[in-house]
Parts: C-alpha cells; sequence; structure tokens
C-alpha cells in the first residue's frame, strides 16, 4: 500500500509539472475522482492511476474535464470521451492559434483563411473553375498530392503552403515532426515553378533524405510536367550537368556548395547556366545554427602537403613522451640541458652568448681560454652545456639569475614510482614581476625535463624546439615575392600542429569518431549523430588521430577552395525558405533574423491535439546510479502494470560508446530480442527504420535517431501510452532536445518523453555556469525526507476517507495534497538550473558565432570570390592558352599559401583583398617569366614535363635545374627527369651527364626511404601487428623500390650504350609503377603516390 501511495502522489505531482495542471486544479480533480470511486468494486489505486495515466498519455488539459462554472463531474466519462477523440483541428483553430504567436499580421492570416477555405470546399470536386489566382494554384496542387499520393493535404499543410507563397520575402515555418513537410516542401516547388517560373533548389540534412523524397514525389511533379531530379548520386560531370537543367533539384548544402566549386574553382561544366534563385530548406535550423559554418571544400592532391607527414609524425612521438600528472603538472619530452638556455636566448636579446661563455667558464663546465678563443666559441657554447653534470647545471643556473634576475627556477625530482618532488632550494627569489617562471627537472645524463602547468607553455615550447629542427639553411628570396613557401607553412602552422595533436590524445572512438573503410571519420554527435563520411579535421588532426590508431596515413589538405553554409544560403537574396520541427527559442529566432535580412518565421499549430506527455527529469550526480535508474525506468514503461500493456522505449545516448554500454546493461536484465541498435548510419539500420516497433522492444540510438527519423509503432504500443523516449544527457541546446522528443507523440498519436542526465556528464562550460555545491544537495536530502513523510500522510487520510465519508477528513485529505504538491515542487531545481545554465551557453555561443565567427567566414569567402574573379582572367586570356594548366595548378597553390599565411581576423577586408591581388598580379608575371612565384618548385618540375613532351628539351632541362637549384624535396622527381630529358636531348656528352642525375637520384630515393622509414619509427605500431599504416608505407616503400631497379637498368643500359658507342633506348619508369598500381587493386595510397609521380614524370 505504500508503494501505490507513492505512485499515486507521483501522478499527481506529474500533471502539475508535466500536465500544467495548476495544483489546486490538480487537488479538485483528485477529489472528484474519490468520491466518483464510491462505491465500486474495483481496487481503488488500480481505477485511479488508470484515470490518471489516460490524462497523461492523451494529454487532457483541465478545461477539458471542466464546465462552465468550473466544477468537475462525471470525469471518467470525460476522461474516456476525450482520449477516444482523434478529430482534426478545424481552419478556425488553426488560424486562431497562430495568430495569437503574433508572427504574421491579421490581413495576411484572413487571406489565408480565405484560400483555405475556399480551397478546402472543393476538396470533394474534380474540378473548380470558379476559383481563380492563388486558390486555382492551390486546388490544382492539392489534386496532385491527391492523384498521386493518395490522400489530400490537411488543413495545416494548406496554410503552411499559403503562408510561404504569400511572404514578399524569405520566410522560415516551423511544422512539427510527423506533420507531412515533405508534402509542403513539393507543393511550394511547384508552385514556384508554374507561376513565378523559379528553380528552386531543394536542401535536405542528408543524402538519404533527398534522395528519398526526390524519389516518393517523381510522379507528384511529373504530373505536374515538372522535371526533377536529386545531385547527391552524381559525380560524372554529363549525369551533373543534365541533373541541373531540371527545374527541381533536391540535394544537400554538400552537394549544392561542391558542384558550384567544381563549376567555378575546377570548371568543369557542372551547371553553367543554373542560378541561385529560390532555395527550400528542409530542418532548417540544423543547417542555418547547427551546421552555419560547415564548410564544403574540394580536395586537391597537392605533391607539397606530403613531406609534412615526417614533422607531424615527430610530432606524435613528442607528444606520446608526455607526461601528465593527477596534480596538473605535464612533465615535458627529455631534451639538452642546452634547448632549454637556448629557448631562454632566443626570447631575451638581451642575453648575449658571450655572458653565456663566462658563465660557463665560471662553472667549470668549459676550460678557461682566452677572450679570441671565447669568441671563437660563442657558437658552439650551448651545445657545450651539455656535458655539464647536474651539479654544474645548479651552478650555472645560479649564475645565470645572479646575472639576470628577471629569471627564477623551480627544481624538482623524479621519484622511483613517477611521482614528481619539488626540492627544497629554488634558484632566484620568487616574485609577480618576474619575466619567466621555470620549472625544471635535471637528469644525471646531462639532460632535463621542463615541467609545465598549463598546455600554452607546453605548445610554445615544444613549438621553439621541433622548429628549430626544421629550420631551413638554405631559404633564398624570391625577388621580394610575397607568397610563402614550406618554411613559413612550418613557423605559422606549428603551435596549431602541436595543439591538435594534444587534442588527438583525448579523443576516443565512439565518442568523437569511428573507423571507416581504411580510416578514421567524424560523427557529429552532439547535433545529429551522424557519421560525416565525406568530412576530415584540418591542421593536423585527422593526421595525428590516424597515427593514434595506425590507420592509413592521409596528407593534410591546402584549402585552396571552399564555401561555408551560410555562404550557400546568401547566394539566394530574399528566397530562403525553410522548414523544420524546431526553430528553437528566441534567441535563435533573433540571431537568424539578425544573419539573413528580412527573414522571418511561424510556427504551424499541429493539425491534432498534440498528446506529448513530459514526465519529470532527473540529475543524477554518480553515473553508476544513473545508469541503473534509466534501465529501470526504461524497464517500468516497457513492462505490462495492472492499468496498462507494454509500452516500447527509444534510449537516445549522446554517443556510440555510451549507446553500446546501455545496450549491454539492458542484455543483463531483458531478452535481447528485445534490443535494437541505432546509432551508425553506415549499418543496416532497416530493423528500426523500416520496422513497426513493438510492444516491450527497446531501440538505443544516438542523437541518429532524434532528427529525420519516423518511427511506426504498433496500435497495442499506442493504447498503453506510445513510444518511450528517454534522453541521456543534457541535449547541446533545446532544438535538439525537442527532435528528440519529436519521435514520440506524432500525428496526434500518445507518448511520453524524459530527461535522465549525469551531472558528471555535463560541458565544463554547463558545470561552471551551474556552480553545483553541496548547500543543493544537503537541501535536497531534507526535501526527500519530508517528501515521504507527507505521502505516508496523504495515503492515511485517503484511507480513512475511503471508510468514513466525511467533511473534515476530506478537507485534511485535501490539504495533505496541496502540501505535497507545493514540497515537490521545489525538487526541480537541478533539473532547471542544468537547463538555464545550458541555455546561457547557447546564447554564449550564439553570440560568437554572430558577433566574430561569421564575419570571419563572411571575410574568407570574400578573399575567395577575389581569387575566383582572379582566375576568371586567366581563363579568358588567350595569351596564356597554351600554359594555362600548369599556371592554374600553381596559382591554386599560391592562393592557398597565401591564405594560409596572411589572413587575419585584424586586417581590414578592404587591405588584404589589396594585397591578394597585387600578389596574385605578382605570381602571374613570375610564372610567364618561367620562374616559380614561391619556394614550392613543382611549378618548374611541371614545367619541364610539358616542355620535355612538346620537344623542347632544352628548356625542360633548365625547368629541372631550377627545381633542383631551389632545393625540391623529393629531387630524385627532377633528377630523373633531367637526365629523361638529356638522353632524349643527345646534345654533346649527354650519356655521363644522365648517368650523373640518375646516380643522384638514386641516393635521393634512398633518402626518401629513410624519411619514410623514420615516419614509421615515430609512430611506433602498438605491437608486431600488422596494421593498415605499415601496410601504406611498405607499399611506398615497394613503389621507391620499382623506381630504384627502374633507375639501375636505365644506368646499365646507358654504360652499356655508351661502351659500345651506340644510341640510347630509356625504359621509363611510370610504366613499372603504373602497372604495380593496377596489380593492387584498392590500394588508395599506392594509387595517390603513383598520381604524384605521374604528375611529376
Amino acid at each position: 500500500m505504500e508503494a501505490s501511495g507513492k505512485l499515486l502522489s507521483s501522478r499527481l505531482f506529474s500533471l502539475c509539472k508535466n500536465g500544467q495542471w495548476r495544483e489546486d486544479d490538480v487537488v479538485k480533480l483528485f477529489k472528484a475522482l474519490v468520491e466518483q470511486y464510491n462505491g465500486r468494486n474495483e481496487d481503488f489505486h488500480t481505477w485511479i492511476i488508470r484515470m490518471l495515466h489516460q490524462v497523461e498519455i492523451h494529454k487532457i488539459s483541465v478545461s477539458d474535464l471542466t464546465v462552465n462554472d468550473n466544477t468537475m463531474d462525471h470525469v471518467e466519462a470525460k476522461i474516456i470521451d476525450t482520449a477516444k477523440n482523434t478529430d482534426e483541428k478545424t481552419l478556425d483553430e488553426i488560424v486562431k492559434e497562430i495568430c495569437e504567436q503574433s508572427y504574421i499580421d491579421e490581413q495576411t492570416m484572413r487571406e489565408v483563411k480565405e484560400i483555405v477555405h475556399s480551397v478546402y470546399e472543393c476538396r470533394s470536386a474534380s474540378t473548380a473553375p470558379h476559383l481563380q489566382g492563388i486558390k486555382q494554384n492551390l486546388f490544382k496542387l492539392c489534386k496532385a498530392v491527391e492523384k498521386t499520393k493518395k490522400y489530400k493535404p490537411r488543413v495545416t499543410q494548406m496554410v503552411s503552403w499559403c503562408i510561404l507563397v504569400l511572404s514578399k520575402s524569405s520566410r522560415l515555418v516551423q511544422v512539427l515532426t510527423g506533420e507531412g513537410k515533405s508534402c509542403i516542401v513539393a507543393m511550394f516547388a511547384a508552385y514556384k515553378v508554374m507561376i513565378e517560373k523559379k528553380n528552386p533548389d531543394i536542401i535536405s540534412s542528408s543524402p538519404v533524405l533527398a534522395e528519398r523524397d526526390a524519389d516518393e514525389w517523381l510522379a507528384f511533379y511529373k504530373e505536374l510536367n515538372i522535371t526533377v531530379d536529386v545531385n547527391t548520386n552524381k559525380s560524372d560531370g554529363k549525369e551533373l550537368k543534365k541533373c541541373y537543367e531540371c527545374q527541381v533539384v533536391y540535394g544537400t548544402t554538400q552537394s549544392f556548395a561542391g558542384d558550384f566549386l567544381r563549376q567555378c574553382f575546377h570548371r568543369r561544366d557542372v551547371r553553367p547556366i543554373r542560378e541561385f534563385q529560390c532555395v527550400i530548406v528542409d530542418e532548417v535550423d540544423s543547417l542555418m545554427l547547427d551546421k552555419g559554418l560547415e564548410v564544403v571544400y574540394l580536395n586537391s592532391n597537392l605533391p607539397l602537403m606530403e613531406p609534412l607527414n615526417v614533422i607531424l609524425a615527430e610530432i606524435w612521438l613528442i607528444i606520446n613522451q608526455l607526461k601528465r600528472f593527477d596534480t596538473g603538472e605535464i612533465l615535458g619530452p627529455i631534451q639538452p640541458f642546452s634547448d632549454v638556455m637556448s629557448e631562454i636566448i632566443h626570447e631575451n636579446k638581451n642575453i648575449d652568448q658571450l655572458s653565456i661563455v663566462e658563465m660557463a667558464v665560471d662553472t667549470g663546465i668549459m676550460p678557461l681560454k682566452s677572450p679570441i678563443k671565447m669568441e671563437e666559441n660563442m657558437g658552439d657554447v650551448l651545445k657545450q652545456l651539455d656535458n655539464a653534470s647536474v651539479v654544474q647545471m645548479v651552478a650555472f643556473l645560479t649564475t645565470f639569475v645572479r646575472n639576470f634576475p628577471q629569471y627564477f627556477f623551480k627544481l624538482y625530482q623524479q621519484e622511483p614510482d613517477g611521482t614528481l618532488r619539488k626540492q627544497a632550494d629554488d634558484i632566484g627569489s620568487a616574485g609577480n614581476d618576474k619575466e619567466q617562471d621555470i620549472s625544471i627537472v635535471l637528469l644525471g645524463n646531462r639532460k632535463c625535463h621542463v615541467v609545465h602547468f598549463e598546455e600554452d607553455s607546453l605548445v610554445k615550447s615544444l613549438g621553439e624546439m621541433i622548429k628549430k629542427r626544421y629550420q631551413s639553411e638554405t631559404v633564398k628570396e624570391q625577388n621580394q615575392s610575397r607568397i610563402p613557401g614550406l618554411q613559413d607553412l612550418i613557423n605559422d602552422k606549428m603551435s596549431t600542429w602541436i595543439e591538435n595533436a594534444l587534442l588527438a590524445t583525448k579523443m576516443t572512438e565512439g565518442h568523437e569518431f569511428i573507423f571507416h573503410g581504411d580510416g578514421v571519420v567524424p560523427v557529429d554527435y552532439e547535433c545529429t549523430g551522424v557519421v560525416q563520411n565525406n568530412m576530415r579535421w584540418g591542421n593536423g588532426l585527422q593526421q595525428f588521430l590516424e597515427m593514434k590508431h595506425h590507420t592509413k596515413l592521409s596528407n593534410m589538405s591546402l584549402i585552396t577552395n571552399f564555401m561555408s553554409n551560410v555562404g550557400l544560403f546568401k547566394k539566394y537574396p530574399n528566397q530562403i525558405y525553410g522548414i523544420t520541427g524546431t526553430l528553437g527559442d528566441q534567441t535563435e529566432l533573433d540571431m537568424l533574423k539578425r544573419l539573413y535580412d528580412g527573414i522571418k518565421t511561424c510556427k504551424i499549430p499541429s493539425f491534432r491535439r498534440r498528446k506529448l506527455y513530459e514526465l519529470e527529469g532527473m540529475v543524477i550526480s554518480e553515473e553508476g546510479e544513473w545508469i541503473r535508474s534509466i534501465c529501470n525506468v526504461v524497464q517500468d514503461q516497457v513492462t505490462s502494470t495492472v492499468y496498462r500493456g507494454p509500452r516500447a522505449a527509444l534510449v537516445i545516448c549522446e554517443t556510440i560508446n555510451r549507446a553500446e554500454m546501455f545496450y549491454n546493461a539492458f542484455a543483463r536484465i531483458m531478452s535481447a530480442t528485445k534490443l535494437k541498435r541505432y546509432v551508425n548510419n553506415n549499418s543496416d539500420n532497416s530493423t528500426v527504420t523500416n520496422s513497426t516497433v513493438q510492444a516491450g522492444e527497446i531501440i538505443i540510438a544516438t542523437n541518429l535517431a532524434g532528427r529525420g527519423t519516423d518511427l511506426k509503432v504498433c496500435e497495442g504500443v499506442n493504447e498503453a501510452g506510445g513510444l518511450f523516449v528517454v534522453q541521456t544527457f543534457l541535449p547541446l541546446n533545446v532544438r535538439v532536445e525537442q527532435q528528440a522528443f519529436g519521435r514520440t507523440a506524432r500525428q496526434g498519436s500518445p507518448g511520453s518523453a524524459q530527461l535522465i542526465m549525469c551531472t558528471s556528464h555535463f560541458s565544463d562550460s554547463v558545470k561552471m555556469v551551474m556552480s553545483l555545491n553541496t548547500s543543493v544537495t544537503s537541501f535536497h536530502k531534507y526535501l526527500s525526507y519530508h517528501t515521504s513523510l507527507t505521502e505516508n500522510l496523504l495515503e492515511d487520510a485517503l484511507n480513512h476517507y475511503l471508510e468514513n465519508h466525511n467533511f473534515p477528513i476530506h478537507k485534511a485529505m485535501a490539504s495533505t495534497l496541496t502540501d505535497l504538491l507545493i514540497i515537490k515542487s521545489f525538487s526541480l531545481q537541478d533539473l532547471e538550473k542544468a537547463k538555464e545554465a545550458r541555455n546561457i551557453v547557447v546564447k554564449i555561443r550564439l553570440s560568437r558565432f554572430l558577433e566574430k565567427e561569421i564575419p570571419k567566414i563572411t571575410k574568407k569567402e570574400k578573399l575567395f570570390s577575389v581569387y575566383l574573379d582572379f582566375l576568371d582572367k586567366i581563363y579568358k586570356d588567350g595569351v596564356l592558352s597554351g600554359q594555362r594548366d600548369v599556371i592554374v595548378s600553381c596559382l591554386h597553390e599560391c592562393w592557398g599559401l597565401w591564405f594560409l599565411k596572411y589572413f587575419s581576423e585584424k586586417t581590414s577586408i578592404e587591405t588584404l583583398e589589396k594585397q591578394l591581388n597585387n600578389d596574385l598580379s605578382n605570381a602571374k608575371q613570375k610564372l610567364l617569366s618561367k620562374q616559380s612565384p614561391s619556394t614550392m618548385v613543382y611549378y618548374y618540375i611541371r614545367s619541364g614535363n610539358i616542355l620535355r613532351q612538346k620537344g623542347h628539351l632544352a628548356e625542360s632541362i633548365e625547368m629541372y635545374t631550377k627545381a633542383l637549384e631551389e632545393g625540391a624535396c623529393w629531387k630524385f622527381i627532377p633528377l630523373y627527369n633531367r637526365a629523361l630529358a638529356t638522353v632524349m636531348q643527345k646534345d654533346g656528352d649527354y650519356i655521363t651527364k644522365a648517368l650523373a642525375d640518375l646516380d643522384m637520384a638514386e641516393k635521393a630515393i634512398d633518402s626518401y626511404k629513410s624519411q619514410l622509414s623514420q615516419i614509421l619509427t615515430f609512430v611506433k605500431p602498438p605491437s608486431q601487428e600488422k596494421t593498415s599504416l605499415a601496410e601504406q608505407f611498405q607499399v611506398k616503400l615497394a613503389i621507391a623500390d620499382l623506381l630504384e631497379m627502374n633507375i639501375q637498368d636505365a644506368v646499365m643500359e646507358l654504360k652499356r650504350a655508351k661502351s659500345a658507342g651506340g644510341d640510347v633506348t630509356f625504359f621509363l619508369a611510370i610504366d613499372i609503377l603504373m602497372r604495380h598500381v593496377s596489380s593492387t587493386e584498392g590500394e588508395n595510397l599506392t594509387e595517390r603516390l603513383a598520381h604524384l609521380l605521374a604528375d611529376c614524370m
């Protein structure tokens, strides 16, 4: 009986919180039900909880059960009648709800009402010649839907269509999930084509949805003589061109942006005549807000990026040598003592090397020599510090601080158990005015560790150390060229690469990424749960993750072309129309209006009463208790009770890892036949998406199930209360939360949802805003005690009343229930605090998005437009037609490198545009003068290849020679090609010259092979097991071996010809390479390297 009392009080309180009943109305309902029970031959608790369950699942309101005088009687009959009611809302009710939002002016809504009313009256007629204008258009579209889809558009769909049509500019409409958005989209697109003569682009949130909708509405468009296609499943240029000649094109932001770049950047003839006339966006909130800054770019296989892999590999090696302590310290890698002092001297120009020499002599590290000898040894003095013992190093630091008191050294010692212990004596005096505090562990092997207390100082220190190793000794001035080269790239990006290496150590499979195919692919776990197969991280992060997990190693991309979602949408001025199930709160709506000038919004009511019942959320601090609570709640819902049958449940988890954890947890307490996974869009999910969900089944999913997924449930589940959705984490924003809850209670069916979160999983920003403390916990213990006490009092009062119906007991029962509802209302504080903190973080993020990120991406896209304009002039210049391919390829590299180095948020766009135009013009002039505009020498190799193929052998030899003089990364390529051109030229002692080049080429190949082996050494495999990374490098080494064999064969041929005095037949290495590639089908890396060598040979 005690358990029944708690369940009853919980149900009553749930009406206050989740059913949005007032406390006095709940008391009134309870009293009415108690009075109506009188005399029944049935258990009271079973009967009343069954009645309250019906109130819950059908979202029955106070007004449904009261009469004009605000009294409640015959409540059981009213509850049953209301539950059975599945009537659709009338046009008047829908228009009234929209007008109450004040989003649309009354005149427009009167017009909408008149149009829909006129067409609705004729819905059974085959023709309606009396209807004119928009009314006739809507009638014709409705008939086309009826004929091809076998149903008539609902009133809400017709109202939504009218609002879009009557909008004079961009409009976003919220239509709840399951209310037929795709029908509205198709009808509006058809209107744009037929009446406004515009060709709309329809953008979906995924290729699957785009292809599904294009296929499902094909017959509708054909009925109206409208051509339609989808651009997501085409790669052939002719297919794409034919697609864009259609009137309506479905696709994704990636496909539309990608095809624009193919047309304007790669100059592929894929959409030559299609303009950006009108766009209709499905799931518009996700694409405009959550993914507004998502950038599409076409990958460029530029050879200049591969040599950077050895630097990334060394960074990864060093990062894995770091040691983090629970107390917060980070122990840097072992390094020579001279490196630490070198960094200090590099930063402080007031420290001269002569002083260092003198201090080294004073402390016995260097022998006493004459001042002249000291001067001679200044270049080597730092290296001589590495001969010092620990005692001498301490003495040197003491002398150093005496001469330069702005420095302060803290000495640490690493204990045998690995922990750090600070030594008693510091070197120098501490103070806030110190230029630098340096913590250091001095080792007995004349080396040391630097101890860092924050990642910023670690990144800076490691950056200086690694840059020094790769400092070019032969960097030449490029005639005042501002186009950066490889060394500039290393200097500018080193800190970013190190930061991303540190980030890679913290990222985990099944959270931020998964393995797919041969590599690592991101997962959009925060918003959509989609595995993003065609996306890669930039600035080395992708490569560090590949090294971490020993998958095939890709090259970093030099971004030479791009388009953001915001940039794409802004190409449709005042013609952006969007539909979504969740427009978001007012903050997000205001941001959209500021971002897209003139855009308006509107929320369309559901066509039936929405019966979503949100249960009281739970915030739990301990993870084990959180798991148990979710398992218990879900098990209760999918198990039948005396007042309802078993339901089905959807458990939405934040990451794939946590979904697997819950799958295993449920498998321990339930039959595995009742469990289904929905976590990876690369898997076959048909058992979830194409099947009807049965009673007792549990779907464990990620956010993949939270947007665009239509789960069909059986009638028995709906009768029991519908699908139960539990979200196991604090969603990124209210829209992600609403999308998850939108999987249930669709099209007038019942359903309920609940948030159950663990505080340890909250983001650091949310935790900071919440500022949880022990006083809250203590207060909740107090509330828990008093809640239990009051529940017992209510149960006693109820039992007394059922035995003795008198007014005083009735009044006491009602009073106790009121007290209980008030006490329980305080228990919601944690949930509300978490959501409030989340919403504050969202506001901060949106503010940054609008004030910082949008101006940044806008400035970038303006610069890209400048480059596209410059490219147009190159293609229109007839003088350049013979050299165009080489010049354009080199300009792409120049632009990418320029953008990487010179883009700055602080520099005005006018200044950047002027600089870019000037630097591109200078680069063009250098190219016309057959000079490389940067230290990147691939221009010379490409030009040499073309000149050689045209028979201009002397000029081609000159190009290869320039490549060698400028320091080509892979010297064997220009050396091999120069030998080939020399033999073809047959000028003078050509065989001797060719043999010399081939000899150097063979040595250069050995150097290249050594570099490959070095990368493998840096990226140590976990064991002797065969990894994709190892296999990849074996293929690369095999190709290099083949090339080396070919050179050896060529040398033999040349020597034989020289001794015989005959002609030379040269054997091309590329023939061997391509034969090897064709015999190793599926080796993408082999193909890439062969492509690279073919480009340069």
